[in-house]
């Protein structure tokens, strides 16, 4: 059986709804009925109301109008409306003038003369340039260690409230050098011959952390194009780690030189003249492995703009490439090996030769010498 209206009528009886103060103050004011003498009165009001006059437009030819100048004020000469009006020029302050408008002030305002001004940038310049002479004195007398202290305080020396940046005036060089330098080599030969040019492994490593910071902390912008940052980093970082390869494969080499003694049986002397050939092999193949190890990270990076298309980043890979043919050239054990090699030698040679088209597309000379090499 369906439900009828009598099964959902409320228990209780419905009251009203009670409204507050609040709801009752806005309630919308309810409309009381017009009274017949109501309307008459107001047919006869609206029957004496005045007709609206049209409004008159403007000339639309009206220069004045167009110009947006209103007619009470004459015109300001020139060329007018065709070029702005001609305002007149203020008065310029100078120096002079504007100080002695500040002392007529009330109360005045007195500027310092210059040689009563705060002193401090001043003597933040001269301990700067002292630590400049200090550091570049001790690079002259290859005191690495004090240069290396000169150049902390002069990283943590601010001017005007402001950090000092280490690629101003060629910094950045000084500081990887000073890494370089610093620690002592080890396990030398002949000390008096390379103590000015043999680094130590942990001078290479501080260094190549060194450029690892600035770029991370100076990327290329392109809204900046012409500043110091990574495009100029990543070069010196990639040099750096060439002459790494070659200073250890020169002390490999000396090292095998110097531990050969002579002997007068030729027998003797055959066998130690093949094991200098092993060593020398041994020497060319990790040449060769820490050579394209370099190569593949730089082709890595080279893969995106603005490094692709970067001169002295193509001129380097052209130079590495032209150096890992002759390796692979020099390194074959066996036949299969020679076969191999000198197929990666040819294409060592066309990557070389691209990097120089590359060179030349962006309008760059490449040296005489990797031209003649590349063909």
């Amino acid at each position: 059986m369906p439900p009828t209206a009598h099964h959902f009528t409320p228990v209780y009886p419905l009251h009203e709804p009670q409204h507050s103060f609040r709801s009752k103050q806005y309630a919308p004011p309810r409309k009381r009925k017009r009274q017949q003498g109501n309307d008459d009165d107001s047919d006869d009001s609206d029957t004496n109301v005045e007709p609206l006059q049209p409004v008159q437009s403007h000339d639309i030819n009206d220069s004045y109008r167009v110009a947006g100048w209103p007619e009470n004020i004459p015109l300001p000469g020139s060329s007018f409306p065709h070029s702005p009006a001609v305002k007149p020029k203020g008065r310029q302050l100078s120096s002079d003038n504007l100080q002695k408008e500040l002392a007529g002030l009330k109360p005045p305002l007195y500027v310092p003369p210059p040689g009563e001004q705060d002193t401090t940038p001043s003597l933040r310049r001269h301990h700067l340039s002292v630590l400049t002479t200090i550091l570049h004195t001790s690079l002259l007398k290859h005191d690495f260690v004090r240069a290396g202290r000169a150049w902390g305080m002069i990283l943590r020396t601010d001017i005007m409230g402001r950090p000092l940046d280490v690629r101003t005036h060629g910094r950045w060089g000084v500081g990887a050098e000073i890494l370089m330098r610093k620690f002592s080599p080890e396990n030398i030969i002949d000390e008096q011959l390379y103590k000015k040019t043999i680094i130590s492994d942990e001078g290479f490593e501080a260094a190549k952390d060194y450029y690892e910071r600035l770029i991370l902390q100076f990327p290329h912008q392109k809204t900046n194009p012409n500043a110091i940052s990574s495009l100029t980093f990543y070069p010196a970082m990639f040099g750096l780690c060439i002459y790494e390869i070659q200073q250890k494969c020169r002390l490999a080499y000396e090292r095998t030189r110097k531990d050969s003694p002579e002997v007068e049986h030729s027998d003797s002397e055959l066998g130690l003249n093949g094991n200098q050939e092993e060593e020398t092999s041994a020497i060319k193949r990790s040449e060769l492995a820490s050579a394209a190890s370099l190569a593949a990270r730089m082709d890595e990076l080279m893969l995106s703009p603005p490094f692709d298309t970067y001169p002295s980043l193509l001129q380097l890979r052209g130079a590495i490439a032209l150096w890992l043919a002759d390796l692979y050239r020099t390194t074959a054990d066996s036949d299969d090996d020679d076969d191999e090699n000198k197929e990666r030698a040819s294409m060592e040679r066309a990557k070389a030769r691209r990097c120089l088209d590359r060179l030349k597309a962006a309008g760059v000379t490449a040296p005489q010498m990797l031209m003649d090499i590349s063909d």
